[in-house]
């Protein structure tokens, strides 16, 4: 069994000698996370389109259908493989998606199941350009058509631990909409005008390692390792909306001389159209988070703010207000992140509060605002989303319900739809126009809950501004932060391909 798992190298040495005694190369390719009697009967069919089968899995750091998968690591799933007498050779790939792995082995005939025929149909959009390779190098692509068993729906049935208030909630939503509507309803959001407005958050990660109490006072000690930088604040939400729509418009402000300006330029996603106010005297806000990581784990020490005072002069303040006026009567949705760090101030707050656009908030509190920076400072909104202690700030309650809460700070701003964000306990939606819902946490694991509030608003604030029932916003929300809290910080946005695999994982 052993000796059928091959590197690359080995792999491509032994299939051009194969190749010039006459065999006949087949090639299927997958991640075969849970093995069942389709992929054994798909392989024996497969074999029976040449003479030697080579299967290729996708490695643990390219299976991209959310948390929790694969559910057999890589090294069981190559071995699992390799025991099939079908198998000739088993190989792990090296790159994200087939395309790499196909100009390597070379393949007469290129095998996939007929559920892949339909090249439109497919989520990652890889079948086309895998396609495209097999030709390149004189194959062939060849669809089984035998019965299909879903892997994701087996481990979902009987593999995942998923708790009965979401299975009852999948099942609604199973019932409500096929895999291929709520898709669809991803995709149209690509033609929603997006004005994003607020602070600029660089966050930078110090990896340590703790070293003990100190020889000289009572102090911890831990020793620098590497450390990374991020986009925070709004610059990561605007990245978060262009996985999703094709048209963003960031207005925020940075340092006139930002040493972070390089950084910014290379993350930014293209497709966002920059309106930076340049500060002259304030720089970039940067967070600096000292952490400890072990394996997935990762533990926070204490954190640092560079500044939290930039507020805006008169001319800028007046800059802002200006755009706001002239430039926001072709958007669809303003989307407001307020992280209380100095962008907003009383007369932007209005002027935005003026707005006819459909108008989606999220104030925020951190150390630096604490019981300032709320919600309330608006006089309107039309899509409100606040985790549980920015509710409470915000309406100087301790103790009641948040549905009671929530109804109240939703009358103040005359707001139809509101979002309250618990963690593990999951979120709190609110509507006039339809039930009151819980949508229970996606996943319990995580890896950093920093960024998780953000890119639920940014998703379930598109969602709303489509005119989605919020159940539904709120569903697809969490799903953006299910993805994001198991990655470290902001280190990448959510992406739309993820996205749309874990949406399918979990209504299988």
């Amino acid at each position: 069994m052993q000796s059928k798992i091959k590197t690359f190298e080995e792999l491509e040495e032994i299939l051009e000698s194969e190749k010039k005694e006459g065999e006949k190369i087949v090639h299927c390719h997958g991640v075969f996370d849970l093995l069942h009697p389709g992929h054994i009967r798909h392989f024996k069919e497969a074999k029976e389109q040449g003479t030697k089968l080579v299967v290729s899995i996708t490695p643990d750091a390219h299976v991209n259908k959310g948390p929790g998968r694969p559910a057999f690591n890589e090294e069981l799933r190559t071995e699992t493989l390799a025991a099939l007498n079908c198998v000739d050779y088993v190989v792990l790939n090296d790159s994200p998606d087939a395309v790499s792995c196909i100009k390597k082995i070379k393949p007469n005939v290129y095998v996939k199941g007929k559920e892949y025929a339909d090249h439109g149909a497919d989520v990652t959009g890889k079948i086309s350009e895998e396609t495209a390779a097999v030709e390149e190098t004189q194959g062939t692509v060849y669809y089984t058509d035998d019965i299909v068993f879903s892997s994701s729906s087996l481990l979902n049935q009987y593999y995942e631990n998923i708790s009965p208030e979401l299975r009852a909630l999948l099942a609604e939503i199973k019932e409500a909409y096929s895999v291929e509507d709520l898709i669809g309803k991803v995709e149209a959001l690509k033609d929603l005008k997006v004005l994003i407005v607020g602070d600029a958050i660089i966050d930078e990660y110090q990896f340590t390692e703790p070293m003990g109490q100190s020889g000289k006072g009572l102090h911890m000690v831990a020793r620098c390792r590497e450390n990374e930088r991020y986009l925070g604040g709004s610059l990561i939400i605007a990245n978060h909306i262009a996985q999703f729509s094709d048209h963003v418009t960031l207005l925020t402000s940075i340092g006139a001389q930002c040493s972070h300006r390089e950084l910014i330029d290379e993350l930014i996603d293209p497709k966002v159209k920059q309106q930076f106010i340049h500060l002259p005297n304030h720089a970039t806000l940067t967070k600096k988070r000292y952490v400890m990581q072990d394996g997935n784990r990762l533990s926070k020490l204490f954190e640092t703010y560079s500044t939290n005072d930039s507020l805006l002069s008169s001319k800028e303040t007046e800059e802002v207000i200006t755009y706001l006026k002239e430039q926001t009567q072709d958007f669809d949705l303003i989307l407001v992140c307020d992280f209380g760090n100095g962008f907003t101030n009383p007369r932007i707050v209005d002027a935005l509060s003026d707005l006819p656009n459909f108008l989606a908030i999220n104030t925020q509190t951190n150390s630096g605002n604490r019981g300032f920076n709320v919600v309330t400072h608006y006089r309107r909104a039309d899509f409100i989303s606040l985790n549980e202690p920015e509710l409470r700030l915000s309406a100087h309650d301790r103790y009641s319900s948040i549905e009671g809460l929530a109804a109240d700070i939703s009358e103040i701003l005359q707001c139809k739809n509101t979002c309250i964000t618990q963690g593990v306990r999951g979120v709190f939606c609110s509507s006039d126009k339809e039930p009151e819902v819980h949508i229970p946490a996606l996943v319990t694991n995580t890896i950093d809950r920093v960024g998780a509030g953000d890119s639920f608003f940014a998703i379930a604030a598109l969602c709303a501004a489509k005119g989605y029932p919020l159940s539904l916003a709120g569903f697809l929300g969490s799903i953006a932060s299910a993805i994001n809290v198991q990655t470290v910080g902001n280190k990448e946005p959510v992406k739309k391909v993820p996205f749309n695999k874990f949406l399918t994982r979990l209504l299988k």
